[in-house]
């Protein structure tokens, strides 16, 4: 079954800089690979995450060795007989930070473009439009069409523009990423990510209500006031990544982990429901602990603080 959305036609007011790249995180294992090729004395399996995750952090700004000193270092060490994979690499890393750039500016497209779309009826009384890489692309690039977000089976796509308010409700997402991405003020309710990503995405003002959320992960990003009231997060890593004013009220939190977050103003993390199927008793429990001391943080001192008033007693 096909079919069409139809809307008004609105003059573009953004140049057409918004394009896919590659994350930090694959630039990082690339720039890995070379310098065990360079010097594989010094950099090799036995140090490769460290590796991988000090180049992140570089890429990402987050230490005081800059990208240019990283660069000049990555030729000075590779000489003549690694210039081209060096230029690559540095390419890569242009591009990322080009994208990462336009993270302040919205994406104000729209057109009144038609689409055919075939139909995905897992569920006879919803079905969705299927949407794929090349229907994405075709449409960032000439603006979305309104409700082109909302219902919709996303399969394998990576998203690199998102308007500010889009309406993802409903929408079904699989091996989908949204890579260095802009999310503002965006509903997902009611909808469903499966082995998905989110990597240096800004994500502010967005809500997930009852949204099902399994083997999907977020990275490098940034979450201001987002909502995950009433959802499902079932085995999600939320990996060096800022939280500020996230709701999880009546969210359960089913064998994630939280590692390398700054969390501040965590909201309704005591009505989750934190478990993690499969595991002892005892292993819940630390998993509990864990996510508490990773996003309120404060508590942790708070108790420290008491135990220290205690003993002084």
């Amino acid at each position: 079954m096909l079919r069409r959305i139809f809307g008004p036609y609105k003059e573009a007011n953004i140049i057409d800089e918004h394009r896919q790249v590659k994350g930090s995180h694959q630039i990082s294992i690339r720039a890995a690979d070379l310098l065990e090729d360079m010097r594989p004395q010094h950099y090799n399996g036995a140090n490769r995450a460290e590796t991988v995750r000090t180049i992140n952090d570089i890429l990402q700004g987050r230490t005081e060795r800059t990208v240019d000193a990283f660069l000049t270092g990555l030729r000075n060490t590779g000489g003549e007989d690694y210039a081209q994979r060096v230029e690559e690499i540095s390419r890569d890393i242009q591009a990322f930070l080009a994208q990462k750039a336009l993270l302040s500016q919205p994406y104000t497209k729209s057109s009144g473009k038609q689409y055919k779309y075939r139909s995905f009826d897992l569920d006879p009384e919803r079905p969705l439009k299927m949407v794929n890489q090349r229907l994405y692309d075709q449409a960032a690039k000439a603006g979305f069409p309104p409700n082109f977000f909302r219902e919709t089976y996303f399969d394998n796509v990576t998203f690199y523009c998102v308007p500010d308010h889009t309406d993802f409700n409903f929408s079904r997402f699989s091996n989908c990423t949204f890579a260095v991405c802009r999310i503002r003020e965006a509903t997902f309710d009611g909808v469903s990510f499966s082995s998905s990503a989110f990597h240096s995405c800004a994500i502010q003002y967005a809500t997930f209500y009852k949204a099902s959320i399994a083997h999907t992960h977020f990275h490098d990003s940034t979450l201001k006031n987002v909502s995950f009231q009433d959802a499902r997060l079932k085995s999600c890593n939320t990996v060096d990544c800022e939280l500020d004013g996230v709701g999880f009220l009546n969210a359960t939190l089913d064998g994630c982990f939280f590692g390398r977050v700054a969390a501040h103003g965590i909201r309704g993390l005591h009505t989750a429901t934190i478990t993690q199927g499969g595991a002892t008793d005892g292993e819940v429990k630390r998993n509990r602990e864990a996510i508490f001391a990773a996003l309120r943080p404060e508590q942790g001192e708070r108790r420290e603080a008491q135990t220290k008033g205690r003993g002084a007693r």
